[in-house]
């Protein structure tokens, strides 16, 4: 029985320091290539830190204004930044010209319209007697495609006569000293779309004011031109660069993960100390080697007869009288197994578990 311990701690011993070996190789494979994979990884992968990139808006805003026959004026319109005498004025052609402009070829979705406003306020506080809006242009769209520029030009015909009589209708209905304008707004709104490294939701205004209901006097027509330089954080994706670097680098990375489990757990099964059960069962695995088969499959029991065996030297008499080897089969891992001898129709079976143990030993 000594030397059986005896031999039992040198065998253990000698599994103990081959665990601890394997468990320094798996985890020198593991560092080794989870270095390689990430140093390849970032070779493969260009990463670039957020920047700040500079855009431009311009605009460029024009228009004439067409005059009713008169006896003085032969042209049939003047131009922008005169006096103008509002009787004879029959519409005004206004020309909205407006220029994006990126350092970086970007992404935009333009969203834009066109709104006259027609205001009636008190002369003398400013406050409004009537407001409403007009859509002179509906909703239009145009998308920015990885280019550094976009322009919108758009032009819009007022008849200045009509809103003009609005207004006049409005003063001499109600008796009201008032000031009267018409407000034509070309509203840009500019989005970042899904392929946008940054984002953006900006609202961009240009408007020319036209001046109503003045009878005797000359008028000039105020207009907002856009002249501005912004910045916006762009954020940078990660692209690939090449991609052989990177199948590889995924490979070295993949391999490391499954060195660290595998090593993961060496290390669990050095801190496991055997149960009774298996310390039973290695023990009659060792000692009766020569006389033990196992068995990866149960032998079907149909038409059989099977005696059931109490304690594992009985089944050692059985092999002594009948020659024949004693089989293993493990029915569950750490908790059950079958040792039987299969002879003709008679099945002599052992059946060792967790809590059968005390007994048959």
């Amino acid at each position: 029985m000594t030397d059986t311990n005896a031999k039992d701690r040198t065998v253990n011993k000698r599994n103990r320091s081959k665990t601890i070996k394997q468990l320094i190789i798996y985890i020198f494979i593991f560092v080794v290539f989870l270095t390689a994979g990430t140093i390849l990884l970032q070779k493969s992968i260009f990463f670039e830190t957020d920047k700040i990139v500079k855009f431009n808006e311009k605009s460029n805003l024009d228009y004439k204004v067409y005059l009713l026959e008169n006896d003085f004026y032969e042209q049939e319109y003047l131009g922008k930044d005169m006096l103008y005498v509002a009787s004879i004025i029959d519409k005004v052609l206004i020309d909205f010209d407006y220029t994006f402009t990126s350092e970086d070829k970007e992404n935009v979705d333009f969203d834009y319209k066109i709104i006259a406003t027609l205001s009636i306020d008190n002369s003398s506080n400013a406050k409004s007697y009537f407001k409403k809006d007009y859509v002179l242009l509906d909703s239009k769209k145009i998308n920015m495609n990885n280019t550094n520029s976009q322009n919108i030009k758009e032009s819009i015909n007022i008849d200045y006569q009509y809103y003009n009589t609005l207004a006049n209708s409005f003063k001499n209905q109600y008796g009201v000293d008032a000031n009267s304008k018409l407000t034509v707004n070309m509203v840009i709104n500019k989005k970042n779309n899904d392929n946008s490294s940054y984002n953006m939701d900006d609202i961009s205004v240009m408007n020319v004011v036209i001046p109503l209901s003045e009878r005797s006097i000359d008028i000039r027509l105020d207009y907002k031109d856009i002249n501005e330089t912004s910045n916006i954080v762009k954020k940078e994706k990660p692209t690939i660069k090449d991609y052989i670097p990177l199948i590889i680098s995924s490979t070295l990375i993949i391999i490391s993960i499954i060195m660290m489990i595998k090593a993961m757990r060496k290390f669990n099964s050095l801190g496991k100390k055997k149960s009774e059960y298996d310390k039973y069962i290695s023990k009659i695995l060792k000692e009766y080697d020569r006389l033990i088969a196992e068995s990866s499959t149960l032998l079907s029991l149909d038409e059989k007869e099977i005696i059931t065996i109490t304690k594992f030297s009985e089944l050692l008499d059985i092999h002594d009288n009948l020659q024949l080897p004693i089989m293993y089969y493990e029915v569950e891992k750490h908790e059950k197994c079958y040792f039987y001898i299969n002879h003709e129709k008679t099945i002599y079976m052992l059946e060792i578990n967790t809590n059968n143990l005390n007994s048959i030993k």
